[in-house]
Parts: structure tokens; C-alpha cells; sequence
């Protein structure tokens, strides 16, 4: 039986106000944790329009003027090799550690395909979330993200429920043998315009799971998340990408810079003209059915910068800050937090990136500026709007060293949790369940 089940239950029958327990490294009700993933690859030649690469943690949290509570950070499974000395690339917890705050981990393992990684590769995984977790060495809270957006088609291993649902536990199962200091995050791209153009596969037992409505296609009928749903038991968190790119009527791929919708985060989730189908509304079939908190894995809105094969500067439109503030605005707001207490953390996708044309193939991709913090006057308005939230956005505090995050939990402060950590005899007896270093 579920959490809020259980809570319902009790006040139904008795009278009885259930306290129900938060989940592993969720923040209190009324509190959200908003954070980025950042561009740290090496910077390439700038221009005056374009300079991706070349950020990290510490510049953005210099740039916001807060210490973000999370960020993101990624590695393949298996590890890719690394063509300069051969060795396997580790996602760089440093940059993280660098900001010297007590920031969380959210790290995406992408695998190259479900039949390309071994055993020894998830032991390998498993063994390095322990030693980030470990009070006696990283001392880091992670929540990690598996093959996310698997309902895609543009993933090797998208668009295969009963595979996914089978590896999704392997993994699990492989980390929590290993630590219990890890959350492990759900995660599928939003549902508008699913299938994406996807059609149904050859392999039967696939094709079955995703036909939800049993019609021998696949199409916006179907379920497109819950073939994928492997259990709430094997679940913490419950994620979503979400991004705006502009008024699909516009044109393939869409790069008119306009502003999304002001409720548009609630059509995402929910469903609604200008969102996702609304037989099937995320936020009710996962987070609030299972009582779990919800992140948006990452996401943002787009300003479209160019589009192939032109170097022409497309049209401003809205221009880059309108369309920035009303997608941040469309969650960043009380009465969000009030209808969807459940969403508990937000992600900015803070990248330049050329997104390409998945749907037709032709080269005519859209390079797209996501950031908020590299426009002085988008920075500005997002400074502006969360200070008048300051009461509910949770920033990290300074590290502190030896610290177990499970006794940080999602939001009580490092001096807290040592405090408690030194007083309590289950602090230290989690602590030694879940201490397991691999040399």
C-alpha cells in the first residue's frame, strides 16, 4: 500500500492525522530545490551570440548570487574511455565539490544500449555512488537517473518498456546491494507530441506493452509513460524533461521565439491544449498516486539563436528574456506549489546546444540558448523573481566534511545532521550499513 494511502486510511477510519515520511533526500513541504546543469565541457571559440562550453558550478553560483542545491552531471554506461590515456570517465564530482557547499548530486547514467554493459560495469557504478556517499569520503547526496527519457525514440534503448523495466531493477538492485544512500529517479520526457513520430517495433513483446489501447499502432492514445513504470517500490523520485522551443505550428523544429503558455508546466504535467494529452496527467498517476516528490530532471525554455544551414540570426520574437521568465514563471509561483506540493526540485538546462531535426532528418537544426544566468537582463529578472520566494527555495549551505547524508535528508542543514549524526545510534548504524569502498 502506498504512502498517502496509508495516511488517507488512518484519518478515514480514525479520525487520525498520519504523519507521512518524506522521501530519501526530498526537501520538507513547502520547501523546492532549484538548481542547473551546467556546460562544463571544454569552451569553444566564442562569438558575440554564442559561447558555449567552459561553465561550471562555482561560475554559475558566482553568476546567480545563490549556491544552487543541486546540479547535474553525467557518464555512460559502460564508462566511455578517454582517447588522451585510455582511462574510464568518471562524471567529475570535483566540479561539484568545488563550490564547497553541500549541493546535491544529481547524476544521469546514459547506457549506450541495454545490451552493451556487463555486471562488472554496474558493479563498477555501484561501487563509485557508494564511495560518493560515504560519509568518510565524499560525504555527497546523490539522486541518481537511469536510461531517462526512455519513451523516446532518440535513445538506442528508447521506446522498450519491458527491457527497461527489467535492466531499471538490475541496476537497483546491483547499488542498493552495495548502499542505501542513493535515490534513484524515474524519469521520462514529457508526453507532447508522443509518439514522436516513433512507429510500433517489430519486437512483439514490445510493441504489446507500448500498444496500450490495443489498436496495432502506436500513437497519442497510448500510455506513454506507464509500459515503463517498473514499481514504486524500486522508485524514490519520479523526474521529467520539459522544455519549451517554441509554437510547434511554426514550423519542424520549431524556432519562432515565442513565450510559452503562462500555465505551461501545469499543461505539461497534467495535460491541456497546449501540453500533453490529458488522459494521461504525469503529476496524478506518479507523484501524488505514489506520494513521491517530483524533479524536473531538466528543462528550460529556448531562444532560437540560428537555423541551419543559415548563419542568419533568426528574429527575436518575444525576445530571449520574456520567453525565459514565462517558462520559469509557469512553476516559480505560489499557486504552483499549492496545487503540486509534490514538486519538490527543478533543474535549468543551462546549455547552448544545435538541436537537431529528429523528425524529418533534414539538416536544418536550430541552435538553441537555454541559459539563464549568461543574459544580464534574463539573470536579472530570475534574481528578481526568486528573492520573492525566498521563503520557499531551499539554497545549499557550506559543506561540511563526515557529515552522513542521510541524516542531511533533503533539507536539514550539514551541522544538523552531524549534530544529530553524533547523538543518535541509528545515524551511525546506517552509516556503517551503507560504508562500502571498492580499491
Amino acid at each position: 500500500m502506498y504512502r498517502a494511502e496509508i495516511a488517507s486510511l488512518l484519518l478515514l477510519l480514525f479520525g487520525l492525522k498520519a504523519t507521512v515520511a518524506l522521501g530519501l533526500y526530498e526537501p520538507a513541504d513547502g520547501k523546492v530545490i532549484w538548481g542547473a546543469w551546467v556546460d562544463s565541457s571544454v569552451a569553444g571559440t566564442p562569438n558575440s551570440l554564442l559561447t558555449a562550453g567552459g561553465d561550471s558550478p562555482t561560475l554559475f553560483d558566482k553568476r546567480l548570487g545563490q549556491n544552487a542545491g543541486v546540479f547535474q552531471l553525467s557518464q555512460n554506461l559502460p564508462l566511455a574511455i578517454s582517447v588522451y590515456d585510455g582511462s574510464k570517465l568518471t562524471a567529475n564530482l570535483s566540479l561539484v565539490e568545488a563550490t564547497k557547499t553541500d549541493a546535491i548530486l544529481f547524476l544521469t547514467v546514459y547506457p549506450v544500449s541495454f545490451t552493451n554493459y556487463t555486471d562488472e560495469d554496474i558493479s563498477t557504478l555501484a561501487y563509485q555512488l557508494s564511495n560518493i556517499t560515504d560519509p568518510t569520503l565524499s560525504s555527497r547526496r546523490v539522486l541518481l537517473r537511469f536510461a531517462p527519457e526512455m519513451n523516446g525514440n532518440w535513445f538506442a534503448y528508447g521506446m522498450q518498456p519491458v527491457q527497461f523495466i527489467a535492466e531499471w531493477k538490475r541496476i537497483v538492485t546491483a547499488v542498493r546491494a552495495i548502499t542505501n544512500r542513493v535515490a534513484f529517479v524515474w524519469s521520462p520526457n514529457s508526453a507532447n507530441e508522443y509518439p514522436f513520430a516513433a512507429t510500433i517495433p517489430t519486437n512483439k513483446t514490445e510493441a504489446t506493452a507500448l500498444d496500450t489501447n490495443n489498436n496495432g499502432v502506436l500513437d497519442n492514445g497510448d500510455d506513454p509513460f506507464t509500459p515503463y513504470w517498473p514499481g514504486s517500490e524500486w522508485v524514490d523520485w519520479v523526474g521529467i524533461s520539459l522544455y519549451w522551443k517554441g509554437n510547434p505550428s511554426s514550423g519542424t523544429p520549431p524556432h519562432d521565439n515565442s513565450a510559452s503558455p503562462s500555465d505551461y508546466w501545469t499543461q505539461m504535467v497534467q495535460g491541456g491544449p497546449d501540453g500533453s494529452n490529458a488522459s494521461f496527467p504525469f503529476y496524478t498517476m506518479f507523484a501524488a498516486k505514489y506520494d513521491l516528490p517530483l524533479v524536473m530532471s531538466e528543462g528550460g525554455a529556448a531562444f532560437a539563436l540560428f537555423q541551419a544551414p543559415s548563419s542568419a540570426t533568426l528574429p527575436v520574437g518575444a525576445g530571449q528574456t520574456t520567453i525565459l521568465q514565462t517558462f520559469w514563471r509557469s512553476y516559480l509561483n505560489a499557486t504552483f506549489f499549492s496545487t503540486f506540493p509534490k514538486a519538490k526540485m527543478f533543474m535549468n538546462f543551462e546549455f547552448v546546444k544545435y538541436d537537431e531535426d529528429s523528425v524529418t532528418g533534414e539538416d536544418n537544426g536550430v541552435t538553441r540558448d537555454y541559459r539563464i544566468t549568461w543574459n544580464s537582463d534574463s539573470l536579472a529578472a530570475f534574481q528578481s523573481d526568486i528573492a520573492a520566494l525566498s521563503s520557499t527555495l531551499q539554497w545549499a549551505v557550506t559543506f561540511v566534511a563526515g557529515v552522513d547524508p542521510l541524516t542531511i535528508g533533503g533539507g536539514q542543514t550539514p551541522q544538523s545532521g552531524a549534530s544529530s549524526s553524533s547523538s543518535s545510534g541509528s545515524g551511525s548504524s546506517t552509516a556503517k550499513s551503507g560504508s562500502v569502498r571498492k580499491s
